[in-house]
């Protein structure tokens, strides 16, 4: 027993870790950036926050032991971290179950928004795993829907400028969903993996990732903010081939992360998304 729960806390512990390291979970601070700009209350955001950093350790667990058999053999993993997952696996399940039920329960605790939250994630990120990641075009599009579901962490069901905000998450998420798999396409064509990389080639995926870098820069600027949308347009500019992807998921994170902040400064100080959005 000593044995699974130490096993289960190494799990979780290397979880985090690795996406640290790897600079994914960024949206925590987006989601929570978001709740700022929205004006709520003090006890809402620690809360919020709370449940954003048990919802990020869930999904990211089911993620992983849904794909370990995948990154035991895929190249660049941390296959010690994963090594260890496939020799424990109902520690790793275990684990899973009980991030789960804690988010679930910290979401219905708080209201209905965070736990449609919580079981609109989970499905996402489940039939990413098990379908969608293998479905060109379709793993972009799901991890559209990730990035809103995500931001929902962020600001109450009834808000429609979290909504409209949200929408723009989501269209960047698809962006960096491109690099990952251009940056995986060599791997993911080896295990049989069909993405939009592997179906289409890195040279093509590349294009559509501009175009919806574009489609994101239009969005700014019609729905969210004229001058930010042009600011989102400079990444068009970041070289999207598998040779400079580590450079490129850093410089699109900077472009998209600073106009992000610049848009939510301004709308703060408005109150609203160009005059006709309310905050909630």
């Amino acid at each position: 027993m000593k044995n699974g729960v130490a096993a289960a806390w190494r799990i979780v512990a290397d979880t985090a870790t690795y996406r640290v390291r790897k600079r994914e979970g960024g949206n925590l601070a987006t989601s929570m950036t978001l709740a700022i700009a929205l004006s709520l209350p003090g006890p809402d955001l620690g809360w919020r926050l709370a449940f954003g950093v048990v919802l990020n350790l869930f999904v990211y667990l089911l993620n992983d032991c849904l794909d370990v058999g995948l990154d035991l053999n895929a190249v660049g993993r941390d296959h010690a971290r994963t090594s260890f997952l496939a020799q424990h696996p109902k520690a790793g399940w275990a684990a899973v179950v009980v991030l789960g039920l804690g988010a679930a329960t910290l979401g219905a605790s708080h209201g209905a928004g965070l736990l449609v939250c919580f079981v609109a994630t989970t499905a996402v990120i489940a039939a990413y795993s098990l379908w969608l990641k293998k479905r060109p075009v379709l793993d972009l599009l799901s991890m559209g829907a990730w990035g809103i579901t995500m931001a929902m962490v962020g600001f109450p069901v009834g808000s429609r400028s979290g909504w409209w905000l949200s929408g723009l998450l989501g269209l960047l998420c698809m962006v960096t969903e491109v690099v990952q798999v251009i940056r995986d396409e060599a791997s993911d064509r080896t295990a049989e993996i069909r993405t939009t990389a592997v179906a289409l080639g890195p040279a093509a995926c590349a294009w559509i990732g501009r175009l919806l870098i574009v489609v994101a820069a239009a969005y700014s600027a019609a729905v969210l903010h004229r001058w930010f949308g042009l600011t989102l347009l400079l990444g068009v500019l970041v070289p999207l081939s598998a040779a400079h992807v580590s450079r490129s998921w850093d410089l699109l994170r900077i472009v998209f992360g600073l106009t992000w902040l610049a848009i939510l400064f301004s709308f703060h100080r408005a109150g609203t998304l160009q005059g006709w959005l309310t905050v909630v």
